[in-house]
């Protein structure tokens, strides 16, 4: 049977492409794709070899380019089978956030059996795994970072909501109380990032540096 075809608009900076909505199956043909995120996610390995599986997926040929900053000579490749289209502006929007800051980011493709990671990210000769989160609103972030722990141990948080400096802080804090392995939040605030670790978040003054980060 013929899969559904979405068509997604034009939009500024970014290639037209037509993308499918299927998952990929565990055992798929094109490069070995799922297997190495199932292997990422599933197997318990060691950094040298997540880092070389992460290689071998973004060089995978069923990347295509959506979108270039070519002032920061960065850019964001989609997996030609993914996403529904409001997951793919989610997605989309995030990258192009992170582009502007110096990343080239590879957006995966969802993999069946899998609760798998969005992007690779690429930046100064690293690659890393990461989840994006889109915050629309103060609601939305609590259970949006309870699922993120299951998904990377990176996490971008792309706040385009409303959502106060205090909230998040407190948030994150908490989230960091409960899942010390996650090695990094990227929060995105109004398309500037900014980094916290766990160990950030062990200050007496956490809540106050991050709100002076915020208002930056």
């Amino acid at each position: 049977m013929e899969q559904e075809k979405l068509e997604y608009p034009q939009k500024e900076g970014s290639i037209k492409t037509v993308k499918d909505t299927a998952c990929l199956p565990y055992n798929d043909l094109a490069g070995g794709i799922a297997v190495k995120i199932r292997s990422i996610v599933n197997e318990k390995l060691d950094n040298r070899q997540k880092v070389k599986l992460l290689n071998e997926i973004v060089e995978n040929r069923g990347f295509v380019t959506v979108s270039e900053n070519t002032e920061k000579e960065t850019v964001t490749k989609m997996f030609e089978t993914v996403h529904t289209e409001s997951e793919y502006n989610d997605n989309l929007n995030g990258a192009k956030a992170l582009n502007k800051n110096g990343y080239d980011v590879y957006i995966l493709p969802r993999v069946s059996g899998i609760k798998c990671f969005d992007y690779i990210l690429a930046k100064d000769s690293k690659v890393y795994a990461a989840e994006l989160k889109t915050i629309y609103g103060e609601n939305s972030l609590s259970n949006r970072l309870k699922t993120a722990n299951e998904q990377s141990d990176r996490v971008v948080l792309n706040i385009v909501g409303n959502a106060t400096s205090r909230y998040v802080a407190d948030e994150i804090k908490g989230f960091y109380l409960r899942n010390s392995h996650i090695k990094e939040i990227i929060v995105l605030k109004g398309g500037k990032p900014f980094y916290v670790d766990y160990d950030q978040t062990k200050d007496k003054k956490f809540a106050k540096k991050f709100m002076d980060r915020w208002a930056r």
